[in-house]
């Protein structure tokens, strides 16, 4: 092992990240990334000794996976941002067993996570199935999350260092609570930056589809924006108000919906959920009623979107639904390739629920319930 890479390895152990249990504020930047680089695969990825970990992960399913066929193996070796837009055509990774094999991956992009002292430690990558690009937007938000993650990784390292430094105690906890205060800005900050970014670019945007494709981005990152918003007001780093999160959500999703939807009605009742679980139903709700906004209403109609949350004896379940014209005749939620009903089904999976869909002029509702709390 080279002297640089032993080095490398070491700071890395610095961070105490290694095999740790996933965690909602990592979770959150892979479920953000994905949605705004429309891409089904979002990893935090971390270059072992022989292996690639992955902290957080979308789309992937596993936790490591060996070096030998990391393609981050050699972004960690580019500075800032690196992409592939066609694996195949690129001779470093064309023979890849990923590339030539399951599950065929043909795009690429990494930000560097990097200590402050110049340390490679991974990247906050996105993957795809097909070949493409990233346009500026998403190129910026991908470096803006690694910054994010490397801020969290330093956290990390200075509660590592208070458990050593016991005599330094009370002087490190005040530094780390002015730093999580920061931190909790500048995240809340920085995804607010996104979505007015996303606003204005819908706005401005040249066809509809554009922008119906730019709000459901910037819908996405509302919905995690604001637990993170509620996280902070209410100084859980856990649990959150699920009918004051709904609420709020939904009041800031009217915003963005067309003037044939009258109201979104939200009927929850009281009770903490897990910051998880919290994100993924406010994803859920922010891609459901967002299709409600294109598709539920015909021209000249108007209605509203509804929202309701119950608890049951061992778990819960969330309904959306809408009194518009129902699905078109043979919609299959199962088949559905749409990358909408893609994200809905990966956070359906996601919270270990299961859903069902019913539909008929007058009244179209999907439902999703949990055994799980």
């Amino acid at each position: 092992m080279h002297r640089a890479e032993e080095f490398r390895l070491g700071a890395l152990l610095r961070y105490g990240i290694l095999d740790t249990p996933r965690e909602a504020d990592f979770d959150e930047v892979v479920n953000v990334a994905s949605a705004v680089c429309n891409t089904p695969i979002s990893v935090i990825n971390l270059i072992d000794q022989g292996r690639q970990w992955f902290k957080a992960e979308v789309g992937l399913g596993v936790r490591e996976t060996p070096l030998d066929s990391s393609i981050c193996a050699h972004a960690i070796l580019q500075p800032g941002l690196f992409v592939v837009p066609d694996t195949t055509l690129d001779r470093r990774f064309a023979d890849n067993p990923l590339v030539t094999g399951d599950p065929h991956l043909r795009f690429y992009a990494g930000a560097l996570l990097e200590t402050p002292e110049g340390f490679p430690l991974g990247t906050v990558c996105v993957l795809d199935y097909k070949p493409r690009e990233l346009d500026d937007t998403q190129k910026a938000f991908l470096r803006l999350m690694a910054n994010q993650v490397m801020k969290q990784l330093e956290l990390r390292r200075i509660n590592a260092a208070e458990h050593v430094a016991r005599v330094r105690a009370e002087e490190m906890v005040a530094e780390k609570e002015t730093l999580m205060r920061e931190g909790d800005h500048r995240l809340m900050n920085s995804l607010q930056l996104v979505q007015s970014i996303l606003s204005l670019q819908s706005r401005g945007a040249s066809s509809d589809e554009t922008k119906a494709q730019l709000d459901m981005a910037s819908n996405r990152v509302l919905a995690i924006a604001t637990v993170h918003k509620q996280l902070h007001l209410t100084g859980s780093l856990e649990k959150i108000e699920i009918d004051t999160f709904l609420r709020r959500l939904c009041d800031n999703l009217k915003h963005t919906a067309p003037a044939q939807i009258t109201a979104i009605n939200v009927s929850a009742e009281n009770a903490k959920l897990r910051s998880d679980v919290a994100s993924g139903l406010g994803l859920l709700v922010a891609e459901l009623a967002t299709n409600s906004f294109k598709y539920a209403y015909s021209p000249g109609e108007r209605g509203p979107v509804d929202v309701s949350f119950k608890t049951t004896a061992n778990g819960w379940t969330l309904e959306v639904s809408d009194q518009g014209r129902g699905l078109p005749p043979g919609f299959d939620v199962d088949q559905s390739k749409g990358f909408g009903m893609q994200v809905v089904k990966a956070f359906v999976r996601r919270l270990n629920a299961t859903m069902s869909v019913s539909s008929r002029p007058g009244r179209t509702a999907f439902e999703i319930f949990s055994t799980e709390d």
